[in-house]
C-alpha cells in the first residue's frame, strides 16, 4: 500500500476516533513522513488515558514534523500542535525560536498568532498576549474567544484609560456573533401574578470559585415566595457538587455538550423571564447565546466589571461608585445601580480580634491578586512605596503553581527584589486566608482593581489602599472601600498612592487609627449584609420588568 493509499486508511481511523489502532499502524512504517508524525502526536494526546509520556512522545512527533517540512501547511499544523504541548511543560525558550522562525514563512498565520497568544497566556504576559489578539482582530478573525479575550485583557492595559476607548474597542464584537434569526422573546405580561424565573449562567459555580462567595449570600436571602432560582452550568460534570450553593437553587442543568443553537432552543424551552450572565468576557463564555436572546431580560452582573459589547444585553448592575452619569453612554447595557454596592460578600469564618499594635521594626505590603492585574504603573508605585520605606517588604502571592520568572527580571531590574516575598499557591483556601495574617497593608492593583481579594482583607482586617480610577473595573476598589467609610485608604492620583502607603508605614499610629476603625465599622458595613442586599437586588429586578412591561405598552 502506497503512502497516500496508507494515510486515507489512517485519517478513517482518526475521524471513527480508532486512536490506538491507529498509533499501531503508524507505529508499523519505517519512513514516517511529517503527515504520519502528526496524525501519530495527535492521536497519543487524543487516546483513551493519555499519560505524561504519551505528550512527551506527541511533543517530540511533532518538532520533528515541523523541521522536516517547514514551510507547509503541515509543518504549519505540526509547531501549532508542538506549541500547545510544550507549553505543559514550559519549553518557552524552544517555541519562541520556532515562532520567530514561522513568523517569517507564515507571516500573521491566524493560526500561528492564536498559539503564541495561549504562551503569553501561560506566562502571565498581558501586553504581549493583547499585542496579538489585537492583530488577530485586524485579521478580521470570526473566533468570539479571540474577541473575549482581547476585550478581557485590555482591562489590564494603562493604555485603556476612558471608558470610552473600552466602548469602541467593542463595538464590532456582536457583529462577529451568529444571529440565528430567531423570533424575540418578549416579557410576560402577567409576569406580577405567578412567581419570576431567575436564572444565573456560568461555568464556575460548579467549583469554589470566587464568584460563588457572592451568590452564596444573594441566593440565601432570595424570597422564594415570589422567585424560582435556576443555575444554568457550561460544565461536563454530572453533577452539581458544590453543596454551598447548589441548595438554593430550585433547578439547574448544563449546556456544555449543547450546540449555541440546540442550547438557545433548550433554555428558551425553560421559560425564563430574566438570566443574569456573570461571565462577561471570562473563562468558557457563551456570548453568541446572549445574542439571540434566551430570556426577556438579560443583564451582566458580578462576573465581568465592564460592558458586554452585546446590544440584546438589557441590563448592566452596578452602583454610583462605579459608574458615572456621564458616562452611562458607554455601556452598551442600561446602566441599573444599586443603591449602595454592587455585591455583597458571604463572608469567612475567621477569628475577630482587636487589632494589635504594629510591629515598628518591619512594615509588611501585600498583593494577592492576579498576577495579569500587576501594570507596569502598578509597579512603579510599588517601586517608589519599597525604595521610600526603608523598612519594609511586599508579600506576593500567585495563584499559580509558578511565578513567572518575567516578574522576578522586572523586580531585580528596579532593585528591589531582595524586598519582595513570593508565596507559593496554597492547596486549601483556610491556608491562602491564614496568609493576610503577614500583611500589614493590602497594595491594591490598578487599573483593574482587585475585588475578592480585597473583601478577603478587609475581612481579615488587614487594611487596603486603593487608586480611584475611571471606570466600573478601575473603581471596584473605591466602591468597597466608600461603602466600609474610610476615605484615606482612597487615593485619586499615582502621587497619592505613594504618599499614603508611605505615610502609613512610617506612622504607626496613625496605621492603628485605621486598623481600629476598620475594626468597628466592618460588621456595621454594606460589604457583608447579604440580607439587605438580597433586597435591594430584588427590588432592582422588579424595576427592570416593570420597565420592560411598560415598553410593551409604549
Amino acid at each position: 500500500m502506497s503512502i497516500p493509499e496508507k494515510i486515507k486508511t489512517l485519517q478513517i481511523l482518526f475521524k471513527n476516533k480508532k486512536f490506538d489502532e491507529l498509533i499501531k499502524e503508524i507505529e508499523k512504517i519505517k519512513d514516517k513522513n511529517s503527515v504520519l508524525l502528526n496524525i501519530y502526536g495527535v492521536s497519543k494526546i487524543l487516546r483513551n488515558n493519555a499519560t505524561q509520556n504519551d505528550k512527551l512522545s506527541a511533543l517530540e512527533n511533532f518538532e520533528k514534523a515541523y523541521l522536516m517540512d517547514k514551510k507547509s501547511q503541515v509543518g504549519l499544523d505540526s509547531l501549532t500542535n508542538f506549541i500547545n504541548v510544550a507549553i505543559e511543560f514550559g519549553k518557552f525558550e524552544k517555541i519562541f525560536t520556532y515562532y520567530n522562525q514561522a513568523i517569517k514563512n507564515f507571516e500573521n498565520n491566524n493560526k500561528l498568532l492564536e498559539a503564541i497568544q495561549r504562551v503569553y497566556q501561560h506566562q502571565y504576559k498581558i501586553f504581549e498576549r493583547n499585542k496579538i489578539l489585537k492583530k488577530l482582530i485586524d485579521n478580521k478573525t470570526k473566533s468570539y474567544k479571540i474577541w473575549s479575550s482581547y476585550l478581557y485583557t485590555n482591562n489590564f492595559l494603562t493604555e485603556f484609560n476612558s471608558q470610552k476607548y473600552h466602548y469602541n474597542a467593542a463595538k464590532n464584537f456582536d457583529k462577529i456573533l451568529t444571529d440565528f434569526n430567531l423570533s424575540d422573546l418578549k416579557i410576560d405580561k402577567n409576569i406580577n401574578n405567578r412567581k419570576i424565573c431567575i436564572a444565573f449562567f456560568s461555568s464556575d459555580l460548579i467549583k469554589d470559585h470566587s464568584v460563588t462567595f457572592f451568590l452564596r449570600g444573594l441566593l440565601k436571602n432570595f424570597d422564594k415566595n415570589k422567585f424560582d432560582l435556576i443555575a444554568i452550568g457550561n460544565w461536563k460534570d454530572k453533577e452539581f457538587a458544590n453543596t454551598k450553593i447548589s441548595s438554593y437553587f430550585d433547578k439547574w442543568f448544563s449546556i456544555s455538550n449543547y450546540s449555541d443553537l440546540d442550547a438557545i432552543n433548550f433554555i428558551r424551552s425553560k421559560k425564563i423571564d430574566v438570566v443574569f450572565d456573570i461571565m462577561g468576557m471570562t473563562g468558557e463564555n457563551r456570548p453568541t447565546l446572549f445574542k439571540n436572546r434566551i430570556a426577556p431580560i438579560q443583564i451582566n452582573w458580578l462576573g465581568y466589571c465592564n460592558t458586554s459589547g452585546i446590544k440584546k444585553m438589557d441590563y448592566i448592575f452596578a452602583d454610583p461608585n462605579l459608574i458615572y452619569k456621564d458616562e452611562e453612554k458607554y455601556y452598551f447595557e442600561k446602566v441599573k445601580m444599586l443603591p449602595r454596592i454592587w455585591n455583597c460578600h458571604y463572608g469567612l469564618s475567621v477569628e475577630r480580634k482587636y487589632p494589635s499594635l504594629l510591629k515598628k521594626n518591619l512594615f509588611t505590603f501585600g498583593s494577592f491578586n492576579n498576577l495579569n492585574k500587576i501594570s507596569t504603573q502598578t509597579l512603579d508605585c510599588w517601586e517608589k512605596i519599597l525604595k521610600d520605606s526603608k523598612n519594609s517588604r511586599l508579600i506576593l502571592k500567585s495563584s499559580l503553581d509558578y511565578f513567572p520568572n518575567y516578574l522576578e527580571t522586572k523586580f531585580k531590574k528596579r532593585g528591589i527584589f531582595h524586598q519582595i516575598t513570593i508565596l507559593k499557591k496554597t492547596k486549601f483556601f483556610d491556608d491562602h486566608i491564614e496568609k493576610y495574617n503577614q500583611i500589614d497593608l493590602a497594595l491594591d492593583t490598578f487599573p483593574y482593581n482587585g475585588v475578592t481579594t480585597t473583601f478577603e482583607a478587609l475581612c481579615k482586617l488587614v487594611p487596603v489602599l486603593t487608586l480611584k480610577g475611571y471606570n466600573f473595573k478601575s473603581r471596584c476598589g473605591y466602591s468597597i472601600l466608600k461603602n466600609l467609610g474610610i476615605d484615606y485608604l482612597t487615593a485619586n492620583t499615582l502621587e497619592d498612592y505613594v504618599s499614603k502607603a508611605v505615610y502609613l508605614s512610617k506612622n504607626p499610629e496613625y496605621f492603628q487609627n485605621i486598623k481600629e476603625s476598620l475594626f468597628l465599622k466592618i460588621r456595621r458595613s454594606s460589604l457583608f449584609d447579604n440580607k439587605s442586599f438580597a433586597d435591594e437586588f430584588q427590588n432592582l429586578i422588579l424595576v427592570c420588568i416593570n420597565e420592560k412591561l411598560q415598553s410593551l405598552e409604549t
